[in-house]
């Protein structure tokens, strides 16, 4: 008898674990519909950009993703600077649709002045510059390809 209510507890602790909302660490990243994050992104090709803007008439390339991300249920930085410096490191090989690509487009700049997301197959959407709007675009022209900095992941 005892052993059955030793299994009984044992369970019901195991299953008001798997209930609770999950801690995050800088570990683990929070889970997400990357479908909402990615479709909110499409969702606002052809609007414009504009520095500092952050949606949802008008954005930045940061504030584009800052506003998908919510969507997502997810809270990220708003610069891309911060977003290059957190979230996960990740190979581009292995990103996946909704995961962020950085870019130099300013030489200027040591660290990413671009960031867009990724679509997969070497497809992106981003917020270019305030002489164009929010767009798709291949990044496997030139002129990605040499001013590419890295991958991060900021979901599961």
């Amino acid at each position: 008898m005892q052993s059955i209510r030793l299994i009984a507890a044992t369970l019901a602790l195991l299953l008001a674990a798997c209930a609770s909302t999950p801690h995050h660490t800088s570990r683990q990243l929070p889970l997400a519909d990357r479908d909402v994050i990615v479709m909110t992104a499409f969702a606002h090709v052809g609007k414009p950009y504009r520095y500092g803007g952050d949606g949802p008439d008008t954005f930045d390339c940061s504030g584009l993703v800052r506003y998908a991300y919510a969507k997502g249920g997810v809270r990220v930085p708003r610069t891309t600077a911060d977003l290059y410096a957190g979230g996960e490191v990740i190979d581009r090989t292995d990103a996946k649709p909704g995961d962020l690509l950085f870019y130099r487009i300013d030489p200027d700049k040591r660290g990413p002045s671009h960031v867009v997301f990724y679509l997969g197959d070497s497809q992106g959407i981003h917020a270019p510059n305030a002489r164009s709007s929010i767009r798709a675009v291949n990044l496997d022209i030139p002129y990605f390809r040499e001013r590419y900095l890295g991958a991060r992941r900021w979901v599961q």
